[in-house]
């Protein structure tokens, strides 16, 4: 039940980072951003639920919101990762 909680609270995160405009990971998601965003929220809410019901109330929410940031925190750093470092073109300065 424990890690069911915290897919359906990644899955929720994963929502709001697909709705963000400086995401790279998947550029069509940007034209349901509005769904994207509203989406999450059922799914936060789930989490905290289905955790809830196990756990009891505090330990569900401490729970849902671990999954929800530890995903937030790990996607911009997934898209980073998968889309890599471009070269710098040529003639550009370095700033720095």
């Amino acid at each position: 039940m424990n890690w069911i909680c915290i897919c359906v609270a990644g899955l929720a995160a994963l929502g709001l980072y697909l709705a963000s405009p400086h995401q790279t990971l998947w550029r069509a998601a940007l034209a349901r951003a509005t769904l994207l965003r509203w989406l999450a929220l059922p799914l936060l809410a789930g989490a905290v639920a289905s955790a809830a019901s196990a756990y009891g109330a505090w330990c569900g929410v401490c729970i849902a919101l671990a999954g929800f940031m530890m995903t937030l925190v790990a996607l911009p750093y997934l898209d980073a990762g998968l889309h890599g470092r471009k070269p710098a073109k040529a003639g550009a300065r370095h700033v720095g």
